[in-house]
């Protein structure tokens, strides 16, 4: 099983108090007409719970796709759950959506737009590479992959390492003085799941992790290192 996730931050601190009144009870219906179908497709906000520092949820969210039978297009609703969660920090606001990175944008552009009637509210986050560095060197011995970017190599991007102890490798240390790590696969310190990291904020774990577990060591873990 794998979960995905991604970071995001909330351009104003904002009480979770607050994200909660707004979101609690919201459902709203769009009627819609393709292709001679009726269809109803619903965005709700449900399982809506307070915790210590943190609010969590699932957003119920119809989308439509379309199939095709014996040449004629058909509408096909269907229902994504995404479970969420907005966690509180000294000075600012963040907020986690488990779902793949283009899917977890639009949730974010949709979250902003409940929250504060405009996209543009809710923000891509950046973990500094210093602090993956961090991330990585507690227990460098679990780090399986480092991807490096920022290189003055022309036409290279990025570059890669893989294998045991990179940290005590001649390569590590010179990619390091030329780049910075740009995504990781190590072991999570708390939960002892594999999970990848790339610095704007989108973690994947592997293996088998409840999403409970996965928002608690995002929370507790991943968030702490970003700016």
């Amino acid at each position: 099983m794998v979960l995905a996730g991604k970071i995001f931050r909330l351009v104003e601190d904002t009480a979770l108090d607050k994200v909660a009144e707004k979101l609690r009870g919201y459902s709203v219906e769009e009627d819609l007409e393709e292709e001679g179908y009726k269809i109803k497709l619903i965005t709700e906000v449900v399982d809506l719970a307070m915790g210590f520092n943190s609010l969590r949820g699932v957003l119920a969210w119809d989308i439509l796709r379309f199939t095709y039978h014996r040449g004629r297009k058909i509408p096909v609703p269907k229902t994504l759950y995404l479970t969420f969660g907005f966690f509180k920090r000294p000075g600012a606001t963040f907020l986690l959506v488990i779902e793949k990175k283009n899917m977890a944008n639009k949730a974010a552009n949709l979250f902003s737009q409940l929250l504060f009637i405009s996209k543009g509210y809710i923000l891509n986050v950046s973990i500094p590479p210093e602090k993956m560095r961090e991330y990585h060197e507690k227990n460098p011995e679990n780090t399986k992959v480092i991807f490096f970017d920022n290189l003055p190599i022309p036409n290279i991007d990025k570059l890669s390492l893989y294998g045991p102890n990179l940290t005590y490798t001649e390569l590590y240390n010179n990619y390091l003085k030329m780049g910075s790590i740009w995504y990781l696969v190590t072991v999570s310190n708390s939960y002892g799941t594999t999970i990848g990291l790339t610095r704007d904020g989108v973690v994947v774990a592997f293996g088998n992790i409840e999403k409970t577990d996965f928002i608690n060591m995002v929370n507790a873990e991943i968030i702490p290192l970003i700016s």
